[in-house]
Formats: C-alpha cells, structure tokens, sequence
C-alpha cells in the first residue's frame, strides 16, 4: 500500500533531491510558491515522497543526493495521510496568489482607508499579519497609533 512520508534535505537541496528522486521513478511532492519571480520552498528542507511499505525499496532514497534523512519518530517514519498532501495541493495555489498580494505594500508605504471610522484617511502601511489582516499607522490626536484591519480595508495612494 502507497504511503505518503516526510524526507528532510539538506540546506537547499529541496530542488536537487526532487530531481534525483524523480529520476529514480519515485513519486515526489514539493510545495513552491513563486514570490518577485523566484521559486521558494513553502516547507524549506522538506519534501514528500510516495512509496509503497511492502513493494519498493527504500533504502536508495537515504542516499540520493540532497536528502539528509527521513523524517521519524522515534523507529517509525513520518507518515503523511493523503488527505493532508490533497490539502496542501489545494491550498499551494491559494498561498501563491496571498504571497503575491503580499508583495502589494511594503512598509513605509501610504495607504488609504476604505470602510469604517475612518475611512478615507490616510496611514502608512506598517507589515502584514496573520489571517490577512495587516498593521498600519494612523495620526491619531497628534501621535501615530498601530491599528490592524483586514487588507482589503485600505488601498494604496
């Protein structure tokens, strides 16, 4: 029975062991996300691997080169179930397009506020946040106070 497992690399070697891998007829699953043009690692040192427990031989995948080990607790290997690999299948397209909303606004930059209290006001985009909220300054009473709204809340000058 086919199994998905969890492989560590070694430091960016997650390319060079998905190609060697592969040449070896293995079945192998690296998350990427493109960001400013450049292909990155959404699980740096780590890749997966599909093998069947009773049929194939593991122990050509210790040895290929860029792969440091598998992934174990204690004597038994990191199984994946596949419906967290579907998940991450899914769910590596929508985190593409968040990193390219993210490269949008960078600190430091003016922004306008859409909706609420205070909208049309002015802020400066500070970072983003967890659950696509985001950080900006507002000059409120004379100082500048850090408030958090969803991204979609404010556009950029």
């Amino acid at each position: 029975m086919k199994n998905w497992y969890l492989i560590q690399t070694k430091p960016q070697q997650e390319q060079v062991a998905t190609q060697n891998l592969s040449n070896q007829n293995y079945t192998v699953f690296h998350p990427k996300a493109i960001i400013k043009g450049k292909s990155v690692s959404l699980f740096p040192r780590y890749l997966f691997i599909e093998l069947d427990d009773k049929s194939q031989n593991w122990t050509p995948v210790r040895s290929t080169r860029g792969v440091a080990n598998f992934v174990r607790f204690g004597l038994t290997f990191a199984k994946v179930p596949n419906k967290i690999i579907n998940m991450i299948k899914i769910q590596q397209q929508q985190t593409i397009e968040k990193m390219i909303n993210i490269c949008s606004h960078q600190s430091g930059d003016s922004v306008v506020i859409q909706t609420g209290a205070f909208k049309g006001q002015q802020a400066i985009f500070q970072n983003y946040n967890s659950n696509d909220r985001i950080a900006i300054l507002l000059k409120i009473i004379g100082q500048n106070q850090e408030i958090l709204l969803n991204e979609n809340e404010v556009a950029a000058i």
